[in-house]
């Protein structure tokens, strides 16, 4: 469970001044790398900006796909899921609307969002053909809790298997699943070690993290995210960033570079093991508008970027 914070009304600790002790944002911004041609590039020099779709619900698909493009990002992170943009069941009939919407905006669909936890999930193979078909190659899939009164690592091994059938069928159709760590609770990801032992044991490229900085450094706290990033830093395959400053024990969610998440460090980490997948942008505190939701999108991608930079990473 999060703490929500509305942009207007945060606590003491989260204002501009803890940004500027940060000293996380500076340098220039690196170029776009869009490809209208093709719905994924054929390579990348540096992670794409993405736009989590979940706060653009509001946006049809040629909408969706030109605001992205307008507020400066490379593609989209698209939810297909219930209630996301693209419902699981009608996968086969929307997702290309969404991927021809982005085509024709001149960005891409770079990754999707899911809620996919093993092969058994009734869309699971649609959605990977589907995706796969329209040349997505990054899933996230969904995550998984541990059950109070059993042993940690027996739960894992049931994890395991559930996770080495969607490998499977990503293997099949030659696309990468990103698990997703979040803090917090009983959640399956949350202390980052628990999810290079699935990798490590499960040991296919088609599975690796889709690493969230802000739960890493709400979870590492002190030192140990810079542990965990290390840890996790050859597994990564997508990434997505967020912000926040401590409300007593619980994360108060900001605005991108207005917190106390290391950006630069984990980029730089990331880098160093040679991470060029898309990133995604997430807003998760209170705003009062989807205008005002699109004005912090808007200001996250510069802050997103000059970390790119200063984190080496070059166009």
């Amino acid at each position: 469970m999060t703490n929500e914070c509305s942009r207007d009304s945060v606590p003491a600790a989260c204002t501009r001044r803890g940004f500027l002790q940060s000293g996380l944002v500076g340098g220039v911004m690196v170029s776009r790398l869009v490809s209208a041609a093709t719905a994924v590039p054929k390579t990348w020099q540096a992670p794409p900006v993405c736009f989590f779709s979940k706060h653009l619900q509001f946006l049809d698909y040629t909408a969706l796909a030109e605001r992205c493009r307008d507020l400066g990002a490379d593609g989209i992170d698209l939810t297909v899921r219930p209630k996301g943009h693209v419902a699981p069941e009608r996968v086969e009939e929307d997702l290309p609307k969404a991927c021809e919407a982005a085509r024709q905006a001149g960005i891409e669909v770079a990754m999707v969002t899911t809620r996919l936890q093993h092969a058994r999930d009734a869309e699971a193979e649609r959605i990977l053909k589907t995706g796969a078909g329209l040349g997505i190659k990054y899933f996230r899939i969904g995550g998984h809790e541990y059950a109070e009164g059993q042993e940690l690592l027996a739960q894992l091994g049931t994890i395991q298997q559930d996770l080495e059938g969607l490998v499977k069928l990503a293997e099949q159709y030659d696309v990468t699943l990103g698990y997703h760590n979040h803090s917090g609770g009983r959640n399956v990801g949350a202390p980052l070690w628990d999810l290079e032992r699935l990798f490590a044991a499960i040991h296919s490229p088609r599975l690796g993290a889709n690493f969230d900085v802000g739960h890493a450094k709400v979870e590492g706290a002190y030192g140990a995210w810079q542990l965990g990033t290390e840890l996790l830093a050859p597994h990564m395959k997508m990434m997505s960033v967020k912000d926040f400053v401590w409300d007593k024990d619980a994360p108060c969610w900001l605005p991108l570079g207005q917190g106390i998440v290391p950006l630069v460090k984990m980029l730089s980490i990331a880098r160093a093991a040679g991470f060029l997948g898309p990133i995604s942008i997430h807003v998760e505190y209170k705003v009062g508008s989807d205008e005002a939701m699109l004005q912090e999108m808007r200001n996250a991608v510069p802050v997103l970027r000059r970390a790119l930079t200063e984190a080496g990473y070059t166009a």
